[in-house]
């Protein structure tokens, strides 16, 4: 075999290697290509997806009181018109759902003396916001005289109820208290421990005298009356003994059905406990 044949079939190999290799440089750079074009195509299409309509709450939130895009629930006293106010100070406007602090709007939100937590779920498709409400359990509204409407309420842990939020539902179970809020029985300055007292008081007196506890008057602080639905109670001072002294209602109520209207009051202010009559 000549040398001439050698030489020409080596540079036939090359040529082919040098093509060869060309080629696979060529896919090589189509493939970056290809890759750059498909994650410049991904940027894009995230970027359109983030910023899609589907994503921004409607602009009319605020206007609307029919809007779907905000439900509230469990506010059975406070109304949804004051809690979509207090939502307006934290703006929303052109943010994206995801975008949205839940605290910042939770936390404007419990600032609504009746509210103890809220909590708000974001949901897409469409854009909208659930908030549920935790409200303080109401346990004493206070009235200044019994046909009088009530000026003011305590939840269970002293908090109060401003007479904005009133009337309260019927199917809170609280106790009317009649009271001036003076002459040293100021309620804007009772605690938890006061509300407790006075609403375990109305429950035992209910217990024993088989009657609801209409109201109880604290109008005279050291002459305490409790109006029950057929008698009026005389408790006088509300001290520590209060809770024993009421205990005898149960043995007095046959008498009281026996006398029905001549009975002015009971009076459990003494350790003697007997019935007041009406004079005539």
């Amino acid at each position: 075999m000549s040398n001439e044949y050698l030489i020409e079939r080596r540079m036939k190999q090359h040529k082919l290697r040098r093509k060869a290799r060309r080629g696979e440089i060529a896919v090589r750079r189509l493939y970056k290509l290809v890759r750059f074009v498909f994650i410049l195509f991904l940027f894009y299409a995230v970027y359109r997806a983030a910023n899609a309509h589907f994503w921004y709450l409607p602009k009319d939130i605020y206007t609307n009181p029919s809007s779907p895009a905000i439900e509230i629930l469990g506010n059975n006293i406070v109304k949804k018109d004051k809690i979509i106010n207090k939502m307006k100070n934290i703006p929303q406007d052109n943010i994206p759902l995801y975008r949205i602090n839940p605290a910042e709007l939770t936390s404007e939100i419990e600032t609504l003396p009746p509210i103890k937590r809220a909590y708000i779920r974001r949901f897409w498709f469409p854009a909208r916001l659930v908030i549920m409400i935790e409200e303080e359990e109401p346990a004493i509204i206070i009235s200044p005289a019994e046909n009088t409407p009530e000026i003011i309420a305590f939840s269970m842990t002293g908090k109060i109820i401003p007479k904005e939020y009133l009337p309260l539902d019927k199917k809170f179970k609280t106790v009317r208290v009649l009271s001036y809020g003076a002459d040293g029985d100021d309620y804007e300055k009772w605690d938890s421990e006061k509300i407790t007292t006075l609403y375990n008081l109305a429950y035992h007196i209910k217990t024993y005298a088989n009657e609801d506890v209409l109201y109880i008057d604290l109008r005279q602080p050291h002459n305490v009356f409790v109006q029950l639905r057929n008698v009026k109670i005389r408790l006088g001072e509300l001290d520590e003994s209060a809770f024993e002294r009421i205990k005898s209602i149960q043995d007095i109520m046959p008498e009281l059905k026996i006398l029905k209207e001549n009975v002015k009051y009971v009076d459990l202010a003494w350790e003697t406990k007997y019935l007041k009559l009406n004079k005539n």
